[in-house]
């Protein structure tokens, strides 16, 4: 039954990067790297990677990092290092300001330990997302990844709005956000990550997606909404991980 609900949400929470673009001036777009520790160095990359949030806090960083530690499926104990809330523009500020220091900090403190790590970047399609009014992060997310057969984008686009008028309707139960990958990666690709507390809201919300959208929209809308999609994703896969702040960087913190 969760995996019919992701996969319902998806059809329904999806937005073409056409649409987001028109719709919202203010792009959200981070940095996303997952790095794998060496064979028995998992504690030397930690705290490598203290030494190295601590080089940020010495250089007085001004973005947020957020390390994710991966906790279920094929990269199940790699770490994601995460930073979003910056424009285009952002990127080039930062990288001109700390690239060459974060990078040569990052050889002393980080490359010794790690295996391999793949960097790239992606924008948050906040008009798709319903986050949580908690600015923490959560304790837990569920991340689903999606990769998309090519001519689906308008499909998808018509159908968004119909299913975020129904979850603001019902008041649905879910916060999560939507990503769409921008470069370092196979395409199209979009990311759902669903904010968990804990294990066990992997059971979802009490009234279940398609009982939600059937009362929003009536028998025949939801039925045609929920089958009308299948043909449009390539292939899919889960995984959970687990928010690390002892490992995270938030200016103004210790």
């Amino acid at each position: 039954m969760r995996k019919l609900m992701i996969v319902s949400m998806v059809m329904f929470l999806f937005c073409s990067t056409s649409a987001v673009l028109a719709q919202d001036k203010t792009p959200d777009v981070g940095w996303v790297y997952m790095t794998t520790p060496k064979s028995g160095m998992v504690k030397q990359m930690e705290e490598g990677r203290k030494r190295h949030m601590d080089f940020h806090r010495k250089q007085n960083d001004t973005w947020t990092w957020l390390i994710w530690q991966i906790e279920t499926g094929d990269a199940t104990g790699a770490y994601y290092s995460t930073s979003f809330g910056h424009s285009w523009h952002d990127l080039d500020a930062w990288e001109s300001k700390m690239g060459t220091a974060d990078t040569a900090d990052g050889a002393v403190n980080l490359a010794p330990y790690g295996g391999t790590t793949t960097a790239s970047i992606w924008m948050v399609m906040k008009d798709s997302s319903r986050p949580s009014s908690d600015r923490n992060p959560p304790k837990l997310a569920e991340i689903n990844h999606f990769l998309l057969k090519p001519g689906t984008d308008e499909e998808f686009t018509d159908n968004i709005h119909k299913i975020n008028d129904a979850i603001n309707k019902m008041n649905w139960g879910l916060h999560y956000t939507w990503y769409q990958l921008q470069d370092g990666g196979e395409g199209p690709h979009y990311v759902l990550a669903i904010d968990m507390n804990s294990w066990a809201d992997l059971a979802g919300p009490e009234i279940g997606f398609p009982e939600m959208l059937e009362k929003a929209v009536g028998r025949r809308d939801a039925d045609y909404l929920r089958h009308s999609f299948d043909k449009m994703i390539k292939r899919s896969w889960t995984e959970t991980i687990r928010y690390r702040p002892d490992l995270s960087y938030v200016p103004g913190s210790r």
